[in-house]
């Protein structure tokens, strides 16, 4: 190996070295910051207050949970999508009020891994949109199924669907907030994001191009 190589290969390892910090430091402020949020919630008195807070902070876990998973996964680039969107649920599902009670909740997942840059948006809309179905009214029996598949290798599909009450009537989507955060982070991934309610409750489906 010669001099040229050696010296490549030196400044590779400390590049990596430095992202690994880069990456370990930005999850570790994230909790820091979850953790303050949570110190500060109590004092909230006010219910629409409350509510835009605890969004806030269910936001801000949703990247908390994208770099644990990168910084867990040892390749410092790469997000396994199966693993995270369950662990995003769990902790969505758990942080609505009484959302998620009675509510069978699935996660299916081709094993698809990705960047920081499709696992933030896309973990910021599953986020977004299991909100607005959590907080709808539910029948008995009630469910919310959530899949993400790779039907050609340029594209990813994610399907959320519900067996809830459906969209009201009139439902306009530039008037909701989650659903304009989820249309823009869409829009950002050149996505194209379209709901409709069905016989059987809601279905939203996103194709993302790669």
């Amino acid at each position: 190996m010669d001099e040229h190589t050696r010296q490549l290969e030196q400044a590779l390892k400390e590049k990596e070295a430095a992202l690994r910090e880069l990456q370990h430091r930005a999850k570790n402020s994230l909790q820091l910051v979850i953790s303050l949020l949570k110190l500060q919630s109590g004092r909230i008195r006010d219910p629409d207050a409350r509510t835009a807070y605890d969004l806030t902070l269910q936001r801000i876990e949703a990247l908390a949970i994208a770099y644990r998973h990168l910084h867990e996964s040892g390749s410092e680039t790469q997000v396994e999508f199966g693993r995270y969107l369950s662990e995003l649920v769990t902790t969505t599902s758990a942080n609505v009020p009484g959302g998620a009670q009675g509510t069978e909740i699935d996660v299916q997942s081709e094993k698809i891994t990705g960047g920081l840059s499709l696992a933030v948006p896309l973990g910021l809309i599953v986020n977004e949109l299991l909100t607005n179905s959590l907080r709808h009214a539910f029948p008995a029996k009630s469910w919310i199924r959530i899949s993400l598949t790779r039907p050609a290798p340029d594209m990813l599909d994610l399907v959320i669907a519900d067996n809830g009450r459906g969209l009201p009537s009139g439902f306009d989507p530039d008037a909701d907030a989650g659903m304009l955060l989820a249309e823009a982070l869409a829009a950002q991934l050149n996505a194209t994001l379209t709901a409709e309610t069905t016989g059987s409750g809601t279905v939203v489906r996103m194709a993302i191009p790669l």
